[in-house]
This record gives C-alpha cells, structure tokens and sequence, in this order.
C-alpha cells in the first residue's frame, strides 16, 4: 500500500508539472492491481482521466469514466459523472474575432533579385509598428477577480441547509442534517462536506441522492452533541474555506420525578461568513408543543404543527432559547400502580364497614 501511495504521489507531481506521459506511465501498472470498483482504484483513474484530458486524447477519458460509474465511493461516481459531463459536451466553433491574425510579410521582387545578386547590398524591411507591450488595466483585473469570487460563491452557495434537533427525552435527543441544492445535482462543496465527515469518524449516517444529502445520529446525550456539533461546523470549514464558529448547546435540566423541566440555549456566531447567493441556514426543533416560551435573535421563527423553524441569519450571532417539559413515562407508571392498589385496599376495607364481608358457610 505505502508504494502505491508514493506511485500516486508521484504521479499527482507529474500531473501538475504537466508532464502527462509519465503520470500515465506511472500508474499503468496500479490500474491491474486496483479495479474499478475499489476506492483506490476509482482514485487512479480519475487521475489517469485528467492527465488524458490534457493530452487531449478524449476518447481514452471517456473509456475509463465509464469505468467509474459504479464505483462504490460516491464522491468518485460524482466526479466520474461531471467529467463525463464535460467531455461529451459538444465543440463549439471558436469565433474569428477571438483570434488575432499577424499579417504576411513579404519582400517585393526587386529586393529579392538584388539580394542574390550580391551580399553587401542590404536593405532593412520596415514592419509594421506594434507599438510597446501594455499591461492589464487595474480595473480589467478587478472586474476579472469579481467574477471569479461571485461564481465561487454562487457554486458553492446554490444549498439550503437545516439542522434538526429532536428531543426525545430527559438528555436525549437526535441531531439530523439536511442538504439540498437548488441546482438539482450534487456541487461539489456537497461532496467535499460528506469527505471531510467521513474522515472525522462521525456518528452521523448519511443517507444521498443526486441532489440531496441526509445525515442521522442516533440517539445521544447533550454533551456529544456538542462534540458532534463541533465536527460538522469543523467539516463545513474544510469544505468552504470559510472560518464557522462552533455552534454551543447549554441545557439546565430539573428533574422532578414524574417529569423534566429542560432549559436549553443554543448559539451560533455566523458573523465571519460572508453573505451568500443562494445559501439558506435554517434550525429546525421537533417535538415541541409549547410554542410561548421561545426567544429568538435576530429573526422570528416559524412554527408547524410538529415542528418549529428558525432561519439564521448569516453575518450575525444567532440565539434561541426555550423552556420544555418532558414527562418520565417510568416515574408516572409507577405513581399510578401504587394510586390503584391504594384505591383497591380502600374501597375494600368500606365494602366491609358497609356489611358487605367476605361470604361465610351457614351455621
């Protein structure tokens, strides 16, 4: 394995070298030790697709993307799919006004005769003059820049992203995370974003389709989801470039027996994230019924028969806090078993005051 990963170290310098003979050549014999359907061996050939591409032997890359189409990685089934994308899409003509055209030069016939005829007659030719060589004007290179940042944002912003908490007992409660794109297909941040959680060991199970990502926990405490809610806002900053905060839940729980009075505050500081086209942050708390002891900064939330929505607004410090009780169903059974037998034993003992006794043999 360590001599496959310095072939393919190896082979990504050449990539960037642009020396695409022998990143090929390197790993030509990995693609009969990996197959297709492996991880490593769907890595080793995208690798092999580009260094194709840029070859420009097109027909090659599309033979091997094909390949990869069923590999069991998704991400390298969704990078296969984008450079099939991009190498089927037709050739368009390019423009004659694109290209500049250097007029031909050429000498008029009695200087060509006068050139051969002897080697001391020399005669200059004028060129046309081009004039000095000018830079790129500084607002050219701005406007440039700006539409580069606006489709980086625009691509990696097209998402609606909700957070779901369900309390489902006295500290207990399951995180849920969905990702939409409003594109109708994977971007690649989405991708990204599902690595980087894979690679963290997360407990969140993800659940994908072509433009939809869902991610479960189980059933956990208040203090893991804290942990867990650090590792997603870690893998969202991988993934984007941009410094996330930690999201913080404090919860205060007063138990009295036949119930839970829970308190629970959550913070989360978007003030370094820069605004977004397209991209939505929304909260979403299931199983709350008492909808007037919520307090919400800076937007108002939303409230659904199960469910209450709180949209955080980026470039602030959003806050939520609320108060829910929770019955102990162990607690009331109990109080309720021992409330029967005390209502039986009464009401037995009056049945006997009253002279309905147990019945007796005659004498």
């Amino acid at each position: 394995m360590s001599n496959s990963a310095s072939a393919i170290k190896a082979a990504e310098a050449a990539l960037d070298k642009g020396d695409y003979n022998l990143c090929i050549k390197i790993l030509d014999p990995l693609l009969l030790s990996f197959q297709e359907e492996t991880e490593i061996g769907g890595r080793i050939r995208l690798i092999v697709v580009t260094a194709y591409m840029g070859k420009g032997d097109e027909k090659k890359a599309i033979n091997i993307c094909q390949t990869l189409i069923n590999n069991k990685k998704d991400s390298v089934r969704q990078q296969a799919k984008q450079l099939l994308a991009i190498l089927d899409a037709p050739h368009l003509p390019r423009p004659s006004n694109w290209s500049v055209e250097i007029p031909k030069l050429e000498m008029e016939p009695s200087l060509k005769s006068s050139f051969k005829t002897t080697k001391k007659k020399k005669k200059k030719i004028k060129l046309p003059p081009t004039g000095p060589t000018k830079n790129l004007d500084f607002g050219f290179s701005i406007i440039t820049l700006f539409i580069i940042l606006l489709l980086t944002f625009l691509l990696s912003g097209c998402v609606n992203i909700s957070t779901n908490l369900s309390i489902t007992g006295p500290d207990r409660l399951k995180i849920s995370l969905d990702i939409d794109s409003n594109s109708g297909k994977s971007i690649p941040w989405q991708i990204e974003f599902a690595d980087n959680l894979s690679d963290d060991e997360s407990i969140l199970k993800i659940q994908a389709n072509e433009y939809n990502q869902h991610f479960e926990s189980p059933t956990i405490r208040f203090e893991e989801a804290n942990e867990l809610l650090n590792q997603i806002a870690s893998a969202a900053s991988k993934s984007s470039g941009f410094n996330i905060k930690q999201p913080k839940l404090i919860t205060n729980n007063k138990n009295w027996i036949i119930g839970t009075r829970q308190n629970l505050e959550f913070y989360f500081d978007l003030r370094e994230l820069p605004k977004i086209p397209g991209l939505k942050i929304n909260l979403v708390i299931n199983e709350i019924r008492n909808k007037n002891n919520f307090k919400t900064k800076p937007l108002e939330p939303t409230f659904k028969k199960d469910s209450t929505l709180l949209p955080l607004e980026i470039g602030k410090v959003n806050q939520l806090e609320f108060a829910n009780w929770k019955w102990n169903q162990i607690s009331i059974g109990i109080i309720l078993i021992i409330f029967l037998t005390l209502l039986s034993i009464t009401l037995q003992n009056f049945r006997l005051k009253m002279g309905f006794g147990f019945p007796e043999l005659p004498p």
